[in-house]
């Protein structure tokens, strides 16, 4: 059996490589000399620009995350926003807004039911199952206070603790 000494040799010079300074050495190594009299330093590194707030919201948009998540799976939601409303399907289940917005500050209501009762007859029940994504949008969406743009060219409405990711379609 041959390949048993090739075997040892290898498993051999493996053990005799040197090991890897502790992290700490590591640390030492790559950190800069403390400043002296004759050293120079330079500034901190400026903050991260703030991106201007989009002009305007009015659009076809594609949800890309809620609430920090990124939607996944067998689901798209897409949002129109026009002048007045902001909605997506089922309009029915109540995804309407009425809103305003300028310079970054959004204003959202729900808005009347979309079918509302008629000559107190009521309105046909809105008989489709509503995924998880789709309330988690819902409740996003009634805390949104402000928009803003992504480093990616998105929009981020955000507000209370929640926060919607879209991008125009």
């Amino acid at each position: 059996m041959k390949t048993a000494p090739a075997l040892l040799l290898l498993l051999g010079l493996a053990a005799c490589d040197s090991p890897e300074p502790p992290h700490d050495a590591l640390d030492a190594q790559s950190s800069p000399p403390a400043p002296g009299p004759n050293r120079v330093t330079t500034a901190p590194a400026a903050p991260t620009a703030v991106l201007p707030a989009p002009a305007e919201l009015v659009g076809e948009w594609r949800v890309a995350g809620i609430d920090g998540q990124a939607l996944t799976g067998d689901i798209g939601i897409a949002l129109s926003i026009d002048a007045q409303s902001l909605s997506y399907e089922p309009r029915c289940a109540g995804f309407v807004w009425d809103y305003t917005y300028a310079r970054g500050s959004v204003s959202l209501e729900r808005a009347a039911p979309v079918n509302p009762p008629v000559d107190g007859i009521p309105a046909p029940v809105c008989a489709v199952a509503v995924a998880p994504e789709l309330r988690a949008l819902g409740i996003a969406l009634d805390h949104a206070v402000s928009a803003g743009r992504t480093p990616e060219n998105g929009v981020l409405l955000s507000g209370g603790g929640h926060s919607v990711t879209l991008f125009s379609q």
